[in-house]
């Protein structure tokens, strides 16, 4: 049985490596992981234009790399119109293209240069352009904006400290000096404001201090801007803009020429193992410590350390192999003997360490090490979760809220009925109340519900949730996506296939969101949600960067099962959701974390990709839902 989307949204080993035709963008990176009978193919492309995107065709060989024939069966990052950026990844259905596959691999990837695209993020009828960050003298970095007003007439706000860059150290850059439409702040805590006229276009400037010169690529930049509106009274709105995974040029991008339509390519070899036999396997990998070993823990099971890093060195094996190796959410290599070494950062106070392995045929296991670091005279003792706690335990007491609805039946016979949405959502409902902090109470589970039903439950939701609370929304069922209005629907029970009067717009959802004051919402569809609505992100699996903020920045955000026109009734996005937060060792888990740490087995089991994003309009700040495990 399928469930209809009708939705269209926009073993590891490395033996080889090599680089050829290097210019302006290139590979750093390529890697191959055995997932199943898919193999998953990781790499990066740096050094290209804010936007550019590129063609990627992709091939192997099986004879010593005398020929190549290119891979047919593939889904993900490869194709046209792709973006660079760091750990694209895409999937082989290598039983889909040949019988078996034994021995070494090689695996080729090209890129050539395809198209350029408009950065830009919008904000209550503002547009947000970016136009390029680049490096200027004096170890700067600046960063130019085109903002265009598309609504009324109001004054534009940008604090300087509200511009900032991440790079994929965790390290965080403020601005210092900005000025926008000729408005100019000198200082961090500047705010530079502008009035806007309706269609006015203004250039905005910002300028980050003392960046390292290894500074070549930022995995974030936050925009945060306030509009000021003069009607009857006063209205103020604050928003967040996001852009994620950017080169930093050597000079202004308005002073490059167009990017050279050139070839570059990159191999990896590994050795592979598959075959049409179903391997029975159910045992996850192990995972044996050698630094620190076990008696280093004290009888409370915590390591006491003073230094500000804690290298940590094992192995990981398993009889089908071990696919990945994921240390607080970054992937850490393995050596062909199942040996690991990796740095891990601590801050003073306790710090967690969880230790994840999945093997080749999806069976995964997590460990949890508690650090505590003495903090030297003069610094905070409290980490970022010892912080989060105490905040949680001043404020008032944050309720988590679940709405949570899945629909099988459908009375309409030319709509087909479901098997397994209902019971999907009674696992998903299980696991918030049982792991985490969702009390029984606070759980609204639907079962076939009707769109009088959804709409009656969001109201009750809009008076009873309060800004301190978080509310996680849930829909599985059949969904219904038409190109023509470019409008998604969710189809509930009463919903004939005729006629949408009883269809459950992704709009009217995106209203209720916008209108229900909680601190964050969390919206997971196993069905399409609209990409007019829906501004979907590169999601990470960092370690936490200032947890305390990032809760206390409002949210409003949502993961999506995929982008085709059908999936099986039989969820995987949901299973492995589901498999992930049972998982879970770590005290808090970010939405972004959670997704990010699935997404690849998913991709790698079926033909979708699930999507996560910002909800238009909705009031996101930047912040994200924080999943809390119970004691």
């Amino acid at each position: 049985m399928k469930r209809f989307h009708f939705c269209l949204l926009p073993l590891l080993a490395i033996l080889h490596t090599s680089n050829v035709n290097l210019s302006a963008q290139e590979f750093t990176g390529f890697e191959s992981r055995q997932m199943g009978d898919n193999i998953s193919l990781i790499y990066s492309v740096e050094h290209e234009r804010p936007g550019q995107l590129f063609s990627f065709e992709s091939y192997y060989s099986v004879d010593g790399d005398r020929t190549f024939r290119p891979l047919q069966a593939v889904w993900g990052n490869i194709g046209q119109g792709v973006p660079g950026g760091r750990n694209q990844i895409f999937v082989w259905d290598v039983l889909e293209d040949v019988h078996e596959l034994r021995g070494d691999v090689t695996f080729k990837l090209k890129g050539r240069h395809h198209s350029l695209q408009t950065l830009e993020e919008e904000f209550s009828d503002v547009v947000f352009e970016l136009v390029s960050l680049h490096r200027i003298e004096n170890n700067r970095l600046e960063l130019v904006l085109n903002i265009t007003n598309e609504g009324p007439g109001r004054d534009l706000k940008i604090f300087n400290r509200l511009i900032s860059i991440t790079g994929f150290n965790m390290r965080k850059y403020e601005a210092q000096w900005g000025e926008v439409g000729g408005v100019v702040g000198r200082e961090r805590y500047s705010a530079p404001q502008r009035t806007l006229k309706t269609g006015e276009s203004v250039k905005a400037v910002f300028r980050f201090h003392r960046i390292p010169d290894d500074l070549d690529r930022i995995m974030r930049l936050d925009v945060g801007a306030e509009l000021l509106t003069i009607t009857y009274g006063i209205d103020l709105e604050i928003g967040n803009m996001q852009f994620r995974d950017l080169p930093v040029l050597n000079k202004p991008a308005d002073e490059m020429k167009e990017p050279a339509v050139h070839s570059f390519e990159i191999t990896t070899t590994a050795a592979f193992n598959i075959e049409p036999v179903e391997v029975a396997d159910t045992v996850p990998p192990a995972i044996t410590f050698i630094s620190p070993k076990p008696e280093d823990f004290n009888d409370d099971g915590v390591l006491k350390v003073t230094e500000n890093n804690l290298m940590l060195k094992g192995t990981a094996t398993d009889e089908s192999g071990v696919s990945q190796l994921i240390v607080n959410g970054r992937n850490v290599r393995l050596k062909p003997d199942g040996n690991f070494k990796t740095e891990v950062n601590l801050q003073p106070g306790n710090n967690e360490i969880t230790v994840r392995a999945i093997d080749t045929r999806f069976n995964s296991i997590e460990h949890k090490l508690l650090v505590s670091r003495k903090a030297p005279p003069g610094e905070d003792a409290l980490s970022d979760i010892q912080e989060l706690d105490m905040m949680l335990a001043v404020k008032r007491p944050t309720t988590y809220y679940a709405f949570i609805v899945g629909v099988n039946e459908y009375p309409d016979p030319t709509i087909v009925p479901l098997q397994n949405p209902v019971s999907d959502a009674r696992k998903f409902a299980n696991v918030l109340t049982e792991q985490y902090m969702f009390e029984k109470e606070n759980v609204i589970l639907m079962e076939n519900a009707t769109r009088a039903d959804i709409i009656d439950e969001l109201d009750r939701l809009t008076r009873r949730v309060t800004k301190d609370d978080n509310l996680l929304i849930f829909f599985a069922g059949h969904g219904f996506f038409d190109l023509e209005t470019e409008l998604g629907y969710w189809l509930l029970k009463d919903a004939s296939f005729t006629s949408t009067a009883n269809w459950m717009a992704n709009s009217q959802i995106r209203d209720y969101i916008g209108a229900i004051r909680s601190r964050h919402t969390l919206l997971i569809a196993d069905a399409c949600f609209s990409g007019g609505i829906f501004q979907t992100r590169k999601a990470y699996a960092e370690p936490y960067d200032q947890l305390d903020r990032i809760y206390t920045k409002p949210s409003r955000k949502a993961m999506t099962s995929g982008n085709l026109s059908e999936v099986p009734d039989e969820s995987i996005f949901l299973q492995y959701l589901v498999k992930r937060l049972e998982e879970n060792k770590r005290s808090y888990i970010l939405a972004e974390e959670l997704f990010s740490s699935f997404k690849p087995i998913v991709m790698s089991k079926t033909s979708t990709e699930p999507q996560y994003g910002d909800i238009k309009g909705t009031g996101d700040e930047g912040g994200d839902f924080i999943f809390r495990r119970r004691d």
